[in-house]
């Protein structure tokens, strides 16, 4: 239903429409007519302005909780960054094509989690609470299901770093990282499983609370195990991926417990449900491709970090650093993605495509505030920044301090794109966004890359023109995709 500037009263079981709702009463009864009054431009203005606001503040409450926490869980990366850096460059660079190497198994285990928000999303806003078990207990054994494809990288790591063409250097520190993080895989997946459970429900402040508890843990954890202090053994790169397992082992039977207390007055919880293979199907259907559209985006960053072995450890550092700035930047919209695809899922279930609309809006005005933010600071602070990771490394700090100004340059469109892949999430699109991020990232960003790197004077930088392209390009399709998607329906 389009709004024609007119705002109409709807009687009670009629349909919700967009305008607010007064009720006319005669007497004690409702009256049996509708009733419409004109609006001028400026109050049409003024109540849509006032709905934005609304939803602008219900989607900041649900995001931010999940913004932070996701920034929490960059902290873990960010710990083990610096504190290899205080070590060397050597072992920095160890740890980063480590990182690099797991990260694909973390982002496809993230992926494919990501399903359970909006599914459960849905069910809630079409009052099926009945199946939230049922659904729970499926993507648990889809959690375990998908991470037991993680454990062969812990041995392959090496051949897969030498067909990547990584120095003979590097590989024996980052498999090494590789090996000892590898365990964690199915403590990963049982988490974000839960965690993913309890943020479809509106609990986003989960993210945070266990996100500062793996943060927490991991500090003490990594230092003693890379340097050797109180009494533990010295293991540079293999300990920070073994601390780093053990946070995941710890923050999984935190959230097991935090949920089974949380929910124990719903008692279809208390019963533990056999594999339902067509639901299972259906989950992993519908999670796959948000894992691929990850990957496509995130592939791109880790393969590029692997080519950049080849320009020597010292750009390998630089670019970890102003990498990892970047991902931590890029948490605030991702968690605000999270909340847009809960609000869109929750409108959708309930068919409310005004509301789906109102969400997505609202997401976008978020994301633009926090990416200017942070390109701010990318610009303002990158050479204070990169001291912080590398004091001891006044050349590499200078030129991890250049590629954030190339960090800065997408931010906008980076935030545009997580927010668009969130809101699709929501209405349960998943199979356009994977091919068209398929295109942007490897059919126009890495060919760019590549080109740029091994073809002209820019090198190593000419990477980073690869994201520029890459990351535009998705704003452009996704946010097309979904205005597309919106306007069809909501003008039904």
């Amino acid at each position: 239903m389009r709004h024609s500037g007119r705002r109409v009263y709807p009687i009670p079981g009629q349909k919700r429409c967009r305008s607010r709702r007064v009720d006319i009463r005669s007497g004690n009864k409702f009256s049996s007519k509708a009733l419409t009054v004109d609006l001028s431009p400026s109050e049409h203005l003024a109540e849509t302005a006032q709905t934005l606001r609304a939803e602008v503040a219900a989607t900041a409450r649900l995001g931010l909780p999940v913004a932070l926490g996701q920034v929490a869980i960059v902290g873990m990366n960010l710990v083990d960054t610096i504190l290899a850096g205080r070590i060397s460059a050597q072992i920095l660079a160890e740890v980063a094509i480590g990182t690099a190497i797991w990260g694909f198994c973390w982002l496809f285990i993230l992926g494919v989690m990501m399903a359970m928000a909006p599914e459960v999303a849905q069910l809630r806003g079409q009052d099926k609470h009945d199946q939230l078990a049922s659904t729970l207990n499926q993507g648990l054994y889809l959690a375990l299901g998908i991470s037991a494809i993680a454990l062969p990288i812990g041995f392959f790591a090496p051949d897969f770093m030498r067909l990547a063409g990584v120095k003979a250097s590097l590989i024996v520190g980052a498999s090494d990282f590789v090996r000892g993080i590898v365990w964690g895989a199915p403590a990963l997946a049982w988490y974000i499983c839960l965690q993913k459970f309890c943020e479809g429900q509106g609990r986003t402040r989960v993210t945070l609370y266990f996100s500062v508890l793996g943060l927490m843990c991991l500090m003490p954890l990594a230092y003693a195990l890379m340097n050797g202090a109180w009494g533990a053994p010295r293991w540079l790169s293999f300990g920070s991926g073994v601390a780093t397992a053990l946070v995941y082992w710890v923050n999984a039977l935190a959230i097991s417990v935090y949920v089974w207390r949380q929910f124990a007055a719903d008692h279809a919880l208390r019963v533990w449900h056999a594999p339902d293979w067509t639901r299972l199907r259906a989950l992993a259907a519908f999670g796959f491709p948000i894992a691929v559209t990850i990957l496509m985006e995130a592939g791109l960053f880790y393969v590029v970090m692997l080519l950049m072995s080849q320009f020597g450890k010292n750009w390998v550092a630089a670019h970890s650093v102003a990498l990892n700035v970047a991902s931590l930047a890029f948490m605030l919209p991702l968690g605000l993605a999270s909340a847009v695809t809960v609000r869109v899922g929750f409108n959708f279930g309930q068919q409310d495509w005004p509301g789906v609309r109102r969400s997505a809006h609202a997401g976008f005005v978020l994301c633009l505030v926090t990416q200017a933010c942070s390109a701010a600071v990318m610009v303002l602070f990158a050479h204070q920044i990169a001291l912080l990771y590398l004091p001891n490394e006044p050349e590499v700090a200078a030129l991890a301090a250049g590629l954030m100004g190339y960090a800065a340059l997408f931010q906008f469109p980076d935030g545009i794109q997580v927010i668009s892949a969130g809101a699709l999430r929501g209405i349960k699109d998943t199979q356009w966004p994977m091919l068209l991020t398929s295109i942007a990232y490897w059919a126009l960003g890495f060919p760019l890359a590549y080109v740029l790197a091994f073809s002209t004077q820019l090198k190593a930088r000419g990477l980073w023109y690869g994201f520029i392209l890459g990351l535009s390009a998705a704003a452009v399709m996704l946010s097309l995709r979904l205005w597309k998607l919106i306007r069809a329906d909501y003008a039904k």
